[in-house]
């Protein structure tokens, strides 16, 4: 049975928090195994730290090995079953970085300590995103309408596509990516997400979601600076917006040499917190300055009713990707929701009333929302008195 992703994360942080000289994460393999797990058995100790055969639960309650995986922690071992009971026997693991020599990603041990980036999937609040792909992406520099550098590499021996070398959700939306890539200082770095299956029909494969990272790091990576995301259609709409000026599709992100980046990757975490999932009412170091949170938030359940749905051909994906063309209402179709948001951002007064009535009639998940649509889908951070924008968002 899936887990909500809310209750993936409570989880997730329960098991951190137990575990607090964690080494390397544990990444679910197969089928099974609970949520990505943080860490890599205790410093010391018995059963409780290291996770010993009666946390991490046999065949019957955990599920068989090629299920969940196997580990020993310090403090001892335990087989990781599929979710239950079982799910608890990931903590006593060696630390694990996905690799798949068939192609199949799973669990491997003894591989080099590396704090993990980590985070979740999900569509809507508590929908997790099951099997997507995941992508580390990074802004080009080699002019407008380059495809965007693709960070991860063959080291973690995942599968690649032509977007480049990915990381997959495991059963309850969860990812972990260790050690695996390295940016460059200053560029904005972001997670592109495709396909998957959200707990709807089966896989989805017009399923698109972002997060902006913000700027690279001087350690060029994100493991002290963001260890936790949450990509969800809330992250999507901030990343899409902030990076509108530079981007032409999820993978084509790219700009000239030399022109400013940090407002852009500033934007994003301005619109939301990506450790939440959740749109800002105020800029989090300007508390007067106000963040349309009602409108990020349409935005966000108006792509929700097409990542929640059976695919392309369905009537939430097919009228969204319809009205929310490159060109606005000509042009070409987008392919996933991700695209459909940049279109937005791009052409903000086009097919207002349509995109906003394909809102969930019922229990839309982020909420508060606009209760009428609005004249546009422009957004911008603007004062408290309104006299001025300070960021606008959308370029056009």
């Amino acid at each position: 049975m899936r887990l909500p992703a809310y209750l993936a994360l409570s989880g997730f942080l329960s098991v951190v928090l137990v575990n607090g000289c964690s080494k390397t994460a544990v990444v679910e393999g197969g089928g099974g195994g609970g949520v990505i797990i943080g860490s890599s058995g205790g410093s010391g100790g018995g059963p409780t730290s290291g996770g010993g055969p009666t946390s991490g639960g046999g065949p019957t309650s955990g599920g068989a090995p090629t299920s969940g995986g196997t580990g020993s922690g310090m403090g001892g071992s335990g087989t990781g079953g599929s979710g239950g009971s079982g799910g608890s026997g990931g903590s006593g693991g060696s630390g694990a970085i996905v690799k798949s020599p068939n192609g199949s990603p799973h669990l491997a041990s003894d591989v080099p300590a590396t704090k993990p980036l980590q985070g979740l999937v999900s569509g809507g609040r508590s929908r997790a995103v099951v099997g997507a792909r995941v992508y580390v992406l990074e802004e080009n520099t080699a002019g407008y309408g380059e495809s965007a550098i693709s960070l991860l590499t063959s080291a973690t021996e995942n599968p690649s596509d032509s977007t480049g070398y990915y990381v997959l959700t495991g059963e309850h939306g969860g990812f972990s990516i260790a050690g695996d890539y390295t940016c460059t200082v200053g560029r904005p770095v972001y997670l592109y997400v495709r396909g998957g299956d959200s707990g709807g029909s089966g896989a989805n494969s017009a399923i698109g979601l972002m997060a902006s990272l913000g700027a690279c790091p001087e350690g060029g990576d994100f493991t002290s600076a963001e260890p936790f995301v949450f990509v969800n259609e809330v992250s999507t709409i901030a990343a899409a917006y902030a990076m509108s000026d530079v981007a032409a599709d999820p993978t084509h992100v790219s700009r000239p040499g030399g022109v400013m980046a940090a407002a852009d990757a500033r934007s994003a975490a301005n619109l939301a917190r990506i450790a939440t999932g959740v749109a800002n009412v105020a800029v989090p170091s300007h508390r007067g300055t106000k963040v349309p949170q009602r409108k990020i938030n349409t935005l966000a359940n108006i792509l929700s009713g097409c990542v929640n749905s059976s695919g392309p051909m369905s009537a939430g994906c097919a009228t969204l990707f319809a009205n929310a063309r490159n060109g606005g209402s000509s042009g070409t179709i987008p392919g996933d929701t991700a695209t459909a948001a940049i279109n937005i951002a791009h052409n903000p007064r086009v097919n207002t009333a349509v995109l906003y009535r394909l809102q969930p009639g019922l229990d839309a998940p982020f909420q508060p929302s606009l209760q009428s649509a609005p004249e546009d889908f422009t957004i911008q951070v603007a004062s408290e008195s309104q006299e001025e924008a300070i960021g606008l968002v959308s370029p056009h």
